[in-house]
């Protein structure tokens, strides 16, 4: 089946103006009288129009009974104790608010739902954004998914995550009697290279989940997800675009652009492409394809621009990182399975140093390297400060454990500890050190803790969790006020999480007969909690205030 997938470019006009964050006269004549609003709205029914031309795609929406729409709220930076007012971390709400207009022609059962990042309260980001505004605009549900009850199934087929939880709402996803839309943002990722369509699913997933193999397997995991479930419809933000190292802020990029269709692979590898990555050499987009969710046959319609957008860069050894951070030594010497062998220290070359420090790009140093982004974009910084992290838990030759630093000079435990200056150790792996750490970063992985050790090293606030954050105290009540939702399901017995562990395993699962084996995905009812299991759930929600 042919799938279609349309391009639309927005005139040469300035979006800038209330990008992340709907103004108070949102919903108003003056509002909807502006240029970029009207712009906005051409661009989304134009757009729609043209995909709805093709493929018929709103004759199927009466055969559902509701629609999911999820945008990228993973973090939404107006006012939030940055540099800067506005960053283009998360879907754009005019945008949105467009998308919604169109719908609503066709379905009056609409729903809006997200996730964002722990410990960001979901009703925060709502809040901040205006998607609480634009809910009650158009009339339309709208859901924080970490404060609902979770199902579980098994996905016999999935090479990563075979154990799934996902919120009670997106069994009617599975179940096709809910229509999904995604709406991600066009940014690029540390973790993934790409922010799009497919892993905007990361956000339906509970808290603990989302952390289990949240390293160098975070590309397959996302790919297995598509077993569950797949969006129905897939549309791209890109009005203004976001470079850089996503979770951390991104810098805007004006390209103008709209993207949609109904394979999700195929829509985000067109989203790729215009951010000037080849989606064949993108991990992720590889991943999906090699399991055979991208489309055989597409149709493109609307011209692709082509950028050049800021790829994300996880390192905290190359050039630039040293450059800004000149006093910070950082030393790498994964020994995971896949990691580069070293057996003469001395042979270290500054190549295979890099080698060994992104042998999990996908994890800590992802999450580490954006807590540096937070420290550059923060209004005070002192880059100064000298400090040795270490990444990995070193190799150990002829009986010595060894870390390299960026020119391949290898550092035994013992010279570590003759810098006499602060050390971070960096999750698990680097654990054989945390007792002569002054910060440590427990997990696998963890992403807050890393991003709130560095700022606690660079001697400034984490700037969500500063004054200067002029939502602070509704991200202070709302987390509370979740907490204690989630901790109140815990107690109670329903499930709203999986156990938090932070190993690094491929979770087990129970085995499956040879028929069940082909099967994309089997129920796996909850067990009914015994006392333990609530106790500990109870106390996972509560760590999370924390961090």
């Amino acid at each position: 089946m042919k799938e279609y997938i349309v391009v639309s470019n927005a005139p040469d006009t300035n979006f800038r103006q209330d990008y992340v964050a709907l103004p108070k006269n949102y919903g108003t004549r003056e509002y909807y009288n502006r240029p970029d609003i009207r712009a906005i709205y051409k661009l989304v029914y134009d757009n729609l129009n043209q995909l709805n031309a093709k493929n018929h795609f709103t004759d199927k929406l009466a055969s559902y009974e509701k629609i999911l729409i999820k945008p990228n709220l993973v973090s939404v930076y107006h006012n939030s104790g940055l540099e800067n007012t506005d960053y283009p971390e998360s879907t754009d709400p005019r945008v949105f608010d467009a998308i919604l207009s169109y719908l609503r022609k066709y379905h009056k059962n609409i729903v809006i739902v997200e996730s964002s990042g722990k410990p960001m309260p979901t009703k925060t980001s709502f809040k901040v954004a205006g998607y609480d505004r634009i809910a009650r605009h158009h009339h339309t549900g709208l859901v924080a998914l970490e404060t609902c009850p979770v199902v579980r199934y098994l996905l016999p087929r999935a090479e990563v995550m075979k154990e799934v939880y996902i919120p009670e709402l997106f069994q009617e996803v599975v179940n096709k009697t809910a229509y999904y839309i995604s709406v991600p943002k066009l940014k690029t990722n540390l973790y993934t290279q790409v922010t799009l369509g497919f892993k905007n699913a990361m956000g339906t997933i509970p808290y603990a989940l989302r952390e289990r193999n949240h390293n160098y397997y975070i590309n397959k995991k996302l790919a297995d997800l598509l077993y569950l479930f797949e969006p129905n419809l897939i549309i791209i933000d890109g009005l203004i675009g976001g470079e850089g190292n996503t979770p951390a802020p991104v810098d805007p990029v004006d390209s103008h652009v709209l993207i949609s269709g109904t394979n999700s692979v195929a829509v985000d590898s067109v989203g790729t492409r215009i951010m000037g990555l080849n989606p064949d050499l993108v991990p992720l987009m590889q991943e999906a394809k090699k399991r055979g969710f991208d489309a055989t046959e597409t149709e493109i319609i609307g011209h692709i621009p082509s950028f050049s957008f800021r790829r994300a860069n996880p390192s905290l050894m190359d050039e630039t990182f040293h450059q800004t951070f000149p006093n910070i030594l950082v030393l790498a010497g994964h020994n995971l399975p896949h990691a580069p062998k070293v057996t003469d220290p001395g042979t270290v070359t500054p190549e295979l140093a890099r080698r060994l420090e992104t042998a999990c790009d996908g994890g800590c140093l992802a999450a580490l390297r954006s807590g540096f982004d937070y420290v550059i974009y923060a209004p005070k910084k002192d880059y100064t400060l000298p400090m040795t992290i270490l990444v990995g838990g070193g190799i150990v030759c002829n009986g010595i454990r060894y870390w390299f630093d960026r020119d391949g000079k290898a550092y035994s435990e013992q010279d570590i500890l003759n810098l006499k200056q602060p050390l971070m150790t960096l999750g698990n792996c680097a654990s054989v050190m945390d007792d002569a750490a002054s910060y440590r970063t427990p997990g696998c992985c963890s992403p807050s803790t890393c991003m709130l050790a560095v700022t606690a090293a660079m001697k400034i606030p984490f700037p969500l969790l500063s004054a200067k954050n002029h939502s602070l105290v509704h991200f202070g009540t709302h987390t509370v006020s979740m907490v204690l939702h989630r901790a109140f399901l815990s107690a109670i017995g329903k499930w709203v999480d999986c156990p938090s562990r932070h190993e690094n395993i491929i979770y087990p699962v129970p085995a499956v007969s040879e028929e069940q084996k082909g099967k994309n995905y089997i129920e796996w009812p909850l067990p009914k909690m015994d006392f333990k299991t609530r106790k500990k759930l109870v106390s996972d929600q509560f760590k999370i205030l924390k961090l």
